[in-house]
């Protein structure tokens, strides 16, 4: 018997899972009872047996019943009050955030239900009807959210493949980019009339563990990676250097090798960065009244998450010692004591361990301070967004995050993506999402305070996967074709990111590739998230014995960000001399139906039919090389109100920075810019493209916005 028809079946629509669903190329596709029950499981709504479903249906369907921890709802509109019944007439108020008072009556709407209206301000409000009160939020109105300064420009950059020029930032250049370097690129393209840098993600990894080197497999998306700190920033200058120099001669002789590498090596670039970090900590007792001042407030502000993080990366230095495992040390295997954050052990493992806890807040202070420096700095130069900083889908289901909140994750459960055409295999990210049910019963704080994480030192936010606000495919195991998707709130959640955005003047960009569940555009452009498009993508329909034309400029959607590729995609060259399928037929990542020949083949037919989509003569025959000037003006003549263009494109770069579905063989997140482009806008040919972009996209900055500041 199939699912559907029994009691399994019940309870996986009531959980939210798909037991259809549809596939890349419109095939339908049905999940399995076992991979049902599986994932019934990690919900905390066991199905082995029929009973067992009905007891679990039961249970769901109480849960489901009592009030929300938060009301959503958007700015002047109706909204339906949970667990009220019809009746008479009742009065309500509603305290907003910022100290008035709003007053109304109850009012049926068209099926009866009683409807408050809510305030005309966004914000975090308490609703009180009688004795009763409620948590509420308020969205704000398409009108009332900021835009993206019209027909602009800018840049997608990795901040680790950056070089920093400043002679004065010895201690930068020792391997790998960081928001030294960050800044200096936005204050050049800024320079060059770009209005934003977005950036790869910035999240904490493993201090202990620099081989662990994806910015997509975070440890914890609440803070930052420590190595990227700009302590000159923070501390100035000669702090730094008294710091630098007081590390052994033979540390900062191998900076200039290190420096010199095409290919970032991680363990020991990290090793060196951490080392002047603990120095810069240990001088910092000698520092101004004023510095420590900042630092005491800055603890005082992280309050638990802030500890909770830094114990963990106490914790985990100890253990990866101990253990000697070439892989990150999962927390699961430290004494049973040490699971629990708030145990005992733990306590005293900090207290004991005070001044290695201290070291990893500082380390997090000079990072986020940074931070918010560069931003600032780019707002200065001229940019009218600034940064925009990279939201993971996911969490390592290793790190700092689950540990600290492991109630808030599937943790038996990865995040990953159905087979597409790009990826015939499937994909399974070995991330941890977040459990529907928790962020609900909470009030959504864990997703809110992502959100804050990423806007308090940014102008704007890239939501990775953001389709995973309606629905994620999870995988039990590895095997990415016997995954499912789970339904998620998807209405309440991107009404917090409009609210958030617009608390912190930010603009939100939703990465929405791949398979997209009907009525997503839609829900993005209601909540002002805007979608993407990348130049691969945008095609018209495929006729018999033909490519599939490249749609032409004014084709593009026009609620969307315009991009050239995106990092797990080949740059404009290596697409056009057939990089990456040398990649995928080194490394063995064909589909099942694929072989060498035809994929060069589709290529050559899809260069063409790019090439015709370029220039009005047809008689012209395909160049060899890539014409990314052409490329580059197509993608900017589109009517979309951003354009972003990888810094490889702009600096005329073949290979990407990450491979999808690979783990060695190919050097992900590991490529720099060569040494030539550590200025790469003194570059003349670069110039030049930069040039065509801002010809192409004039957009002046948001001159009439207000300082940004959180509302």
């Amino acid at each position: 018997m199939k699912p559907e028809g029994t009691a399994l079946g019940v309870l996986a629509r009531a959980a939210g899972l798909a037991e259809h669903w549809t596939d890349a190329q419109g095939r339908p596709q049905q999940v399995g009872p076992d991979t049902l029950r599986t994932v019934l499981a990690a919900l905390a709504l066991p199905a082995g047996t029929d009973a067992e479903a009905r007891e679990s249906l039961r249970a769901l369907q109480e849960r489901d019943a009592a009030p929300p921890a938060l009301l959503v709802a958007e700015a002047g509109q109706a909204c339906a009050v949970p667990g009220m019944t019809a009746g008479a007439a009742r009065a309500y108020e509603i305290e907003l955030d910022n100290g008035t008072l709003a007053q109304g009556v109850l009012q049926p709407d068209a099926q009866g239900a009683p409807c408050i209206v809510t305030p005309s301000r966004p914000g975090y409000n308490v609703l009180r009807i009688g004795e009763r009160s409620l948590r509420l939020a308020v969205a704000p109105n398409r009108s009332a959210q900021r835009p993206i300064p019209p027909r602009a420009w800018g840049l997608a950059a990795q901040v680790y493949s950056l070089r920093c020029a400043d002679p004065a930032r010895a201690a930068s250049r020792a391997g790998f980019g960081d928001f030294a370097a960050l800044r200096e690129l936005a204050e050049a393209a800024a320079a060059r009339g770009a209005q934003a840098l977005a950036i790869s993600p910035v999240h904490a990894l493993y201090s202990a563990h620099p081989e662990h080197d994806s910015p997509y497999s975070p440890s914890s998306r609440l803070f930052f990676n420590p190595l990227y700190a700009d302590a000159a920033a923070v501390l100035g200058h000669a702090a730094v250097e008294r710091a630098w120099q007081a590390l052994p001669a033979r540390e900062r002789e191998r900076a200039a090798a290190l420096e010199a590498r095409q290919q970032i090596d991680w363990p020991r670039a990290a090793r060196l960065r951490l080392a002047l970090l603990r120095q810069l900590h240990r001088d910092f007792a000698r520092a101004p009244a004023a510095l420590k001042r900042r630092y005491a407030g800055f603890r005082a502000a992280g309050g638990q998450a802030l500890r909770d993080h830094a114990v963990f990366e106490a914790l985990h230095a100890e253990h990866t010692e101990a253990l000697g495992s070439p892989a990150v040390a999962h927390w699961q295997q430290w004494a049973t004591p040490l699971r629990d954050a708030r145990s005992e052990a733990v306590s005293a493992f900090a207290v004991r361990r005070e001044a290695d806890v201290d070291f990893h807040c500082f380390a997090q202070w000079l990072t986020t301070a940074s931070l918010g420096e560069t931003q600032q700095a780019a707002r200065r130069a001229g940019m009218g967004v600034g940064l925009i900083t990279d939201l993971a889908v996911g969490a390592d289901p290793r790190g700092s995050q689950t540990w600290s909140r492991p109630g808030d994750f599937l943790a038996q459960l990865s995040i990953g993506a159905p087979p597409d055409i790009y990826n015939p295999l499937g994909q399974a990210w070995g991330l941890s999402a977040y459990s529907p049910t928790a962020l609900q019963s909470q009030g959504y704080q864990p997703f809110i305070d992502l959100l804050r994480a990423s806007l308090r030192h940014a102008g704007g936010v890239r939501i990775d996967h953001i389709l995973g606000l309606a629905r994620l495919w999870l995988v039990p195991g590895n095997q990415p074709a016997e995954g499912v998707y789970l339904r998620y709130p998807l209405e309440d959640l991107l009404r917090l990111v409009a609210l958030e955005t617009w608390r912190h003047e930010a603009v939100a960009i939703g990465e929405d590739l791949g398979t997209v569940p009907e009525g997503m555009g839609e829900a993005l452009a209601s909540a002002g998230v805007a979608g993407m498009s990348v130049l691969w993508f945008e095609r018209g329909a495929a006729s018999e014995g033909q490519a599939a034309p490249f749609l032409p400029p004014e084709q593009w959607p026009t609620s969307k960000v315009a991009l050239t590729t995106t990092h797990d995609l080949p740059t404009v060259r290596g697409w056009w001399s057939g990089r990456d399928i040398d990649w995928r037929v080194r490394l063995n990542l064909l589909g099942a139906d694929e072989t060498e020949e035809t994929l060069r083949a589709q290529r050559d037919a899809d260069r063409d039919a790019l090439w015709h989509a370029l220039q009005p003569d047809p008689g012209r025959a395909t160049p060899r090389a890539a014409p990314l000037a052409r490329i580059l003006g197509h993608v900017a003549a589109t009517p979309a109100p951003l354009m972003l263009t990888a810094l490889e494109d702009l600096c005329a770069a073949t290979e990407q920075p990450n491979l999808p579905g690979t783990v060695e063989g190919h050097p992900n997140w590991r490529r720099r810019l060569p040494a030539r482009l550590a200025q790469p806008f003194t570059q003349a040919a670069v110039q030049r493209r930069a040039a065509l972009l801002q010809q192409a996209r004039p957009g002046a900055p948001d001159d009439n916005a207000p300082p940004k500041e959180t509302r």
